[in-house]
């Protein structure tokens, strides 16, 4: 059974109860739903165990922070900011029982940020890891690695993490590199994803735009298909986050009905 999963911030807590409630209100009821939570490392602990209090049973993976919050495992400058950042990481999917925790690739071009990120991954020393695989650059202009499937899999073979399929971050490096789209979706989903990130989009852009379903031009029904598996846990990366319950509700239901 597939399962799909609404993402929240652990800082919604306070920026936003009620739509945090409405969320798992709503996925509590459904047996193919899970919570991705984006943690914040800024935060006092104690605001995870109210966290824990509200999602109670309901299934949670994590999403370790990025480059956007000053984490970039690609930097050997930052290997000790990186660390503290991943420890309040660890206590977090320690605390919601996480299956697995996403840390994307390390930023820059080149074997020499493909090695310095299997360096830390090392250093971090925690199995439920998965790399993301990212766009060929961001929304700032700057370098990312883990563009095509040949880099996410010299990361995982050489520090024994898995794998977090973005169908999105695939398309945009696909574009950027000039590689056909099919043929990029493939070679990712060949490495067995253990997470998958989905949201619409256009097909002949390298921008990420977290499209609601419906708002783009992905051919959703043939990724769900073709490029997930029968148990695949995706998260809905819609909407740019927004803290709008009823669209992230319409999002699972227009991938229900495919």
């Amino acid at each position: 059974m597939r399962k799909f999963g609404f993402k929240i911030f652990n800082t919604n807590l306070q920026t936003a109860p009620d739509f945090v409630r409405e969320c798992v209100d709503y996925a509590a009821q459904k047996e193919d739903m899970f919570i991705e939570l984006m943690v914040l490392t800024d935060r006092p602990q104690k605001e995870l165990y109210e966290l824990k209090d509200i999602l109670n049973e309901i299934e949670v993976r994590i999403h370790a922070v990025h480059s956007s919050y000053g984490f970039d495992a690609g930097n050997k400058n930052l290997e000790k900011q990186n660390r503290q950042m991943f420890e309040y990481t660890q206590f977090a999917a320690d605390l919601f029982n996480s299956k697995s925790i996403v840390v994307h690739a390390g930023c820059g071009h080149g074997k020499s940020c493909l090695d310095e990120t299997v360096r830390q991954f090392k250093l971090f020393n925690d199995k439920r890891i998965v790399v993301e695989n990212l766009p060929y650059i961001d929304d700032n202009g700057d370098d990312l690695s883990g563009n095509t499937a040949d880099e996410i899999k010299y990361i995982m073979n050489e520090s024994g993490c898995g794998f977090c399929f973005d169908f999105s971050h695939a398309i945009c490096a696909a574009i950027s590199l000039n590689i056909g789209i099919d043929t990029q979706l493939k070679n990712f989903f060949d490495l067995n994803p253990t997470v998958y990130h989905l949201c619409d989009g256009d097909l002949n852009k390298s921008e990420d735009k977290h499209l609601h379903f419906g708002e783009g031009n992905y051919p959703l029904k043939r990724f769900l298909n073709e490029f997930t598996a029968d148990d695949a846990c995706i998260t809905m990366e819609t909407g740019g986050f927004s803290l709008h319950n009823d669209l992230n509700v319409k999002d699972y239901e227009y991938l229900k009905s495919l």
